[in-house]
């Protein structure tokens, strides 16, 4: 605790003023100036007693938002001690994605109290943000002593993308995901053909196949009646060098987005789903059983840009699949290596549908028709196209 730049100019033009009155023999004019060096002081000695410890409890509600929606923040304010009054505020640090830290009042007066402080943030990015510390500051009314300390102690919110509900793709064409009439046109299949596979937590344990089991070391099931359950593959583009060094780019934020929307719409019509990022890390989230959304969309918010150079190892993990299956591929742009390595992978029955992300037209148009000669199916998008918009295209572009 410490006295204001008013603090200070006040107490050197009191005792300037005591020096003065002192100096040419006028001691009446000495009590003015004793008053203003006894004010700072007085201050100061006020605040002192509410200067203390003070206890904050954070309670961030909801934990997990997406973006663009509001998370309410309250603060419990405890000093566990005796305030003499005061202009008491709080504010908490906060990350720029999350908005300006702004300053709260709250009330200090004398005796033991409990008051709460909320305000709301709007992320604007996906990402996982910490709230706080808490920086406190009392100063007396008249602004000529200040009591600043910060309070240690931070909550987590984490943001999720934005995620658009996407057509089913069930028109006039015949065109449709997880339909038996597209499965049977695509022959989308499982990543292997067999009529044993692992347990996965939800699975009836009436399925289970005891002979495999003890083979294996491990809980296996037999399938369902139908030899195939649908599989897809999704990758997502996210080699640094396909976006800007800004902090948070549009089209990185849009591939995202894309990628959360078509996953989650997948695993809603129960697609074994494979998440693929540019360096080949994998997400599979199972099909059967709850969290799989929740898990998908932690991975996508956590996602950052990589070093890799090519998607040589991301589409080599996409090819270990079976025939038939669904590769869906969400580009930042194509050069001749990757052009390679989407042609290999489309050479094993499957059906590969991609999304290049917008830049130029020029660009994109060179792009779209390299990966199109590689035998993907090709849309270009990007900020400003939804993505439903882009989802339906890649379903006429498959009926053509």
């Amino acid at each position: 605790m410490n006295l204001t730049a008013r603090g200070w100019t006040v107490l050197g033009g009191g005792i300037a003023w005591c020096v003065i009155a002192l100096g040419i023999g006028q001691r009446d004019l000495w009590w003015p100036g004793l008053f203003l060096v006894l004010l700072p002081l007085a201050s100061w000695l006020v605040l002192l007693p509410g200067s203390g410890e003070l206890r904050v409890e954070r309670r961030v509600r909801p934990g997990r938002v997406t973006a663009g929606e509001t998370a309410r923040v309250d603060l419990l304010l405890d000093p566990g001690g005796i305030s003499l009054g005061g202009v008491a505020r709080v504010r908490d640090r906060l990350p720029s994605a999350l908005g300006e830290s702004r300053w709260y009042g709250y009330t200090a007066g004398l005796g033991t109290w409990r008051q709460v402080v909320g305000y709301e943030v709007r992320p604007a990015w996906r990402g996982r943000y910490r709230i706080g510390p808490l920086e406190r500051s009392i100063a007396d009314g008249l602004g000529l002593a200040r009591s600043a300390r910060t309070i240690p102690g931070e909550s987590e919110l984490l943001v999720t993308p934005r995620v658009e509900p996407l057509a089913n793709l069930r028109s006039a064409s015949g065109v449709g995901l997880a339909t038996d009439t597209t499965l049977l046109r695509t022959g989308l299949g499982s990543a292997d053909d067999v009529l044993i596979r692992e347990y996965h937590q939800g699975d009836d344990v009436r399925r289970i196949h005891w002979r495999s089991t003890a083979r294996t070391g491990q809980l296996m099931v037999r399938r369902e009646e139908r030899a195939w359950d649908p599989s897809a593959t999704v990758l997502i583009d996210n080699r640094a060098r396909g976006y800007s060094t800004r902090v948070h780019d549009e089209r990185m934020e849009w591939a995202v987005s894309a990628a959360a929307s078509i996953c989650l719409h997948l695993l809603s019509d129960n697609f074994d789903l494979t998440l693929v990022a540019a360096d080949g890390g994998v997400l599979s989230p199972h099909r059967v059983g709850p969290g799989r959304e929740a898990m998908v969309l932690e991975h996508l918010a956590d996602l950052a840009t990589d070093r890799a150079q090519t998607l040589r190892d991301a589409l080599a993990v996409c090819n270990r699949g079976a025939e038939g299956q669904l590769q869906v591929a969400i580009l930042s742009r194509v050069d001749a290596a990757d052009a390679t390595a989407l042609a290999e992978a489309s050479r094993h029955g499957r059906a590969c549908w991609a999304i290049l992300l917008a830049s130029s037209a020029q660009l994109d148009a060179a792009q779209a028709a390299t990966v199109r000669e590689a035998g993907w199916r090709c849309v270009v998008a990007g900020p400003g196209t939804p993505v439903a918009a882009a989802w339906r295209e890649l379903g006429i572009e498959e009926s053509r």
